[in-house]
């Protein structure tokens, strides 16, 4: 079990300070504000602290110096929030109040004192030990009334400083699920991801393009510029805004509270997580200088919310109906089918049931580019607004279910490569329901779209030749 180092807890300024004699009790520290005085039952360093015994309203529990760290009991602590933990620390090594409000013949019960809302127990390194109850909220000043015990004396506390000796000893456990990532895009963050789950009827799998694979880049060149294709059910470029939008609840995330924690298998299996809504695998790279790290995150339903476990942690989280949760295949897809750079290829041919218009490519870039339709020389800027229209084919949002098959397409349009390496790329259309065709995309029918397209084709097709105008939108 991991620890907290005192070099990490500690500030400079406090190391320093740790072979400085300790003042005297109730001796002032000055002004810490406008008319305030602060006054100290101890002024040391954290590192003074070795043990300190926490019993309130939801637990008992003690945190002890071991082994140059501190540890919590029964919390697992490399999970654990630092921060927290070093206030708390520094709360009971630097013990402040504002002022004395009672004393003598004071009457506990009045101050919330005689059955105390917590009691600290804390043991220093010289030797020394302090018992301090916290009673009651102060309405007025934002203040806690708390004394140490033996003493008759009533003092007022900061209740900002008395919260961590107040809360369940959960709340010692890091809100931060999945840390925040150093990229400008979580793009960059997550580079493989596979969603699966009752959330997902067919697992969905995209991964991260890599520059230096030959492989990635000519796969990716069905789609002109990509970052991440998905490659299972079927092979779809991202949608960007989407992707984005799911990547992002994958880094930064942060939890609503903890459920419970050490829980054992069976109590996991019993919130569900043998059979889980949705699971999200992914590698995570959270900054340039650092390896990728393999996450799992399991979600479950709990009570009208969600809840979730990471990896092995044990540790069962309150979440938001996040991104990743929520997405779809179908959200994911990018919409538009196939969109290719047009100086990748080497031909292209479109077919509908009464006509074939075979198109073949010359030159190495946009500057020498010529195309030909039928060996005849076509207009360039005609053919490339035509292409738009071309590659403008896009689903409508909408899974198909179980199609019905064809056999005889309405159009078929391949994309044939200058790659001699990269399979031909094929979209052929076939008859669907009321105004829509359905799309087959490389031997697939996932989706379907607006019969509109068919038709602006068609007539495009007809008018390229010659010299009428048409339109690429549809």
């Amino acid at each position: 079990m991991r620890r907290f180092p005192l070099a990490c807890l500690c500030a400079a300024a406090l190391l320093l300070a740790a072979g400085l004699l300790l003042l005297p009790r109730f001796s002032a520290a000055g002004p810490s504000g406008p008319g305030d005085s602060v006054f100290l039952l101890s002024d040391r360093g954290i590192d003074q602290v070795l043990r300190l015994s926490i019993r309130n309203q939801y637990d008992s529990y003690t945190v002890r110096q071991e082994g140059g760290g501190f540890m919590i009991e029964g919390l697992p602590m490399e999970q654990a929030n630092p921060e927290y933990v070093r206030m708390l620390l520094e709360e009971s090594a630097r013990v402040e109040y504002g002022a004395a409000v009672a004393g003598g013949k004071a009457e506990p019960e009045l101050y919330g004192l005689d059955g105390a809302q917590a009691e600290i127990a804390i043991d220093y390194a010289d030797g020394e030990h302090l018992t301090l109850l916290l009673g009651n909220e102060e309405p007025v000043s934002a203040g806690r009334y708390f004394m140490e015990k033996g003493a008759e004396d009533v003092l007022l506390m900061k209740n900002s400083r008395a919260l961590r000796f107040l809360m369940p000893r959960e709340k010692f456990i890091h809100y931060e699920i999945v840390p925040f990532a150093g990229f400008p895009s979580p793009l960059s963050a997550v580079k493989n991801l596979r969603l699966s789950g009752r959330a997902f009827p067919r697992d969905i799998v995209i991964e991260e393009l890599r520059g230096d694979s030959v492989k990635d880049m000519r796969d990716a060149s069905s789609f002109g510029v990509a970052t991440h294709l998905i490659r299972s059910p079927g092979l779809h470029e991202i949608d960007q805004t989407e992707c984005i939008e799911v990547f992002a609840s994958l880094t930064g995330l942060l939890n609503k509270d903890v459920l419970a924690y050490n829980c054992t298998d069976g109590e996991l299996d019993a919130y569900g997580f043998n059979d889980p809504l949705a699971k999200a695998e992914f590698d995570f790279q959270i900054d340039a200088d650092s390896p990728p790290e393999h996450i799992v995150l399991r979600v479950a339903p709990y009570q009208g919310g969600y809840i979730l476990v990471r990896d092995d942690q044990r540790i069962v989280h309150l979440i938001e109906n996040e991104a990743f949760i929520r997405t779809s295949y179908e959200k994911l897809a990018m919409r538009w089918f196939l969109t290719p750079f047009i100086t990748d290829l080497e031909s292209l041919a479109l077919e509908f049931e009464d006509g074939k218009y075979p198109f073949i490519f010359r030159g190495e870039g946009n500057r020498d580019l010529e195309v030909l339709l039928d060996g005849k020389p076509l207009a360039i800027g005609r053919f490339r607004k035509f292409y738009t229209l071309l590659t403008s084919a896009a689903n409508d949002g909408v899974l198909l279910d179980q199609p019905v098959p064809e056999t005889r397409p309405l159009m078929s349009l391949v994309f044939n490569y200058k790659d001699p390496l990269k399979a031909p790329d094929t979209m052929r259309l076939f008859k669907g329901a009321l105004r829509r065709v359905n799309v087959e995309v490389n031997g697939r029918t996932e989706f379907a779209m607006l019969q509109k397209y068919l038709d602006a084709v068609k007539t495009a097709a007809a008018a390229l030749p010659g010299e009428g105008d048409f339109t690429a939108e549809w």
